[in-house]
């Protein structure tokens, strides 16, 4: 059966390009954070995502030609899943070659990865998303990782704190930079995929807008936020209080959390991330419910926007 492959065209050397797959600075720039990679032919790469965890041995480096892995040891935590370690013994190769005056062509193969594993779908979507962040990486200088929640963490005393400052999540969408930004600009396109109804409002610096959540169960909640920084087709940003579902609580004494939506152009399609910051600010008594249900919600947000662009491009 076939396995997963993906072919991108890089404007980036196929040395700049070797040099984000065969060293662990690369690597933690466009795949994990959390990752520690050997760096001859033998040597073991450990790559790690919260609960999800890969070890490949390293079985072939060629500068500016070739990369090759073999998965050792996985666990994906799935629900469901019945092997939740279906990477192992698995193959995942890297071929470049040069493409154009400067550019890559990068031909990209995980061998044994196929419809038939239980992992398949999320695995896809997953290559799909790190490999445009690879692409952003060499063509930028700056990829979209996963990043640890505690990653700036020095030391267990300040975990407290730094693990529920900030969220990171990412998804790419098979639809032009020019429609993804249509669907977070537009005010009221924003709030059918996000669930609110924001008719007559629009994003812009330094405005409030606000509307009724439609959310089955959070029909009481208000989406209110104020626009701090509108970048066509690159960044939006609007500060809200994250989680504020509770009428009897009178959230305007508390600082706002920063939400920041970049966009970059990446695998035939676009590459959208969401940050939100400032949960160290958020009154310790609901500090971690606020980053737990946040954490989720911006995940299902993603897939919502995903799945909205789908059905309207």
């Amino acid at each position: 059966m076939e396995h997963y492959r993906q072919r991108l065209l890089l404007s980036a050397s196929p040395e700049t390009v070797y040099q984000a797959l065969a060293t662990q600075r690369g690597l933690r720039g466009w795949w994990t954070e959390d990752c520690d990679a050997g760096a001859e032919v033998g040597q073991r790469a450990s790559f790690r995502f919260g609960r999800h965890h890969k070890a490949m041995r390293i079985e072939a480096l060629v500068p500016g030609r070739e990369v090759r892995w073999h998965c050792v040891e996985a666990h994906l935590e799935v629900p469901g899943l019945a092997r939740p370690d279906e990477w192992v013994g698995t193959q995942i190769v890297f071929n470049l070659s040069a493409h154009g005056a400067a550019g890559t062509a990068l031909d990209f193969e995980h061998i044994g990865l196929t419809p038939e594993l239980g992992c398949y779908g999320l695995c896809q979507e997953g290559w799909q998303q790190y490999l445009a962040s690879l692409q952003v990486l060499v063509e930028t200088g700056r990829g979209a990782p996963y990043v640890p929640a505690a990653a700036a963490c020095g030391s267990n005393a300040a975990a407290a704190s730094c693990v529920t400052d900030r969220i990171e999540r990412q998804v790419h969408i098979q639809a032009p930079r020019s429609r993804v930004w249509r669907a977070i600009s537009n005010a009221e396109e924003y709030g059918r995929w996000f669930g609110a109804n924001l008719q007559g409002q629009v994003f812009a610096p330094g405005q409030r807008a606000r509307g009724p959540i439609t959310i089955a169960g959070y029909e009481h909640v208000m989406f209110d936020v104020i626009v701090e920084r509108v970048e066509p087709e690159q960044l939006l940003a609007f500060r809200w209080h994250p989680y504020a579902v509770d009428a009897a609580v009178d959230y305007s004494k508390e600082e706002r959390t920063l939400v920041t939506f970049t966009l970059h152009d990446a695998g035939g399609g676009t590459l959208l991330k969401v940050v939100e910051s400032g949960f160290d600010k958020v009154p310790p008594g609901r500090r971690m419910e606020a980053f737990r249900m946040n954490s989720g919600g911006w995940e299902g947000q993603l897939r919502n926007i995903e799945r909205h662009l789908t059905s309207q491009p």
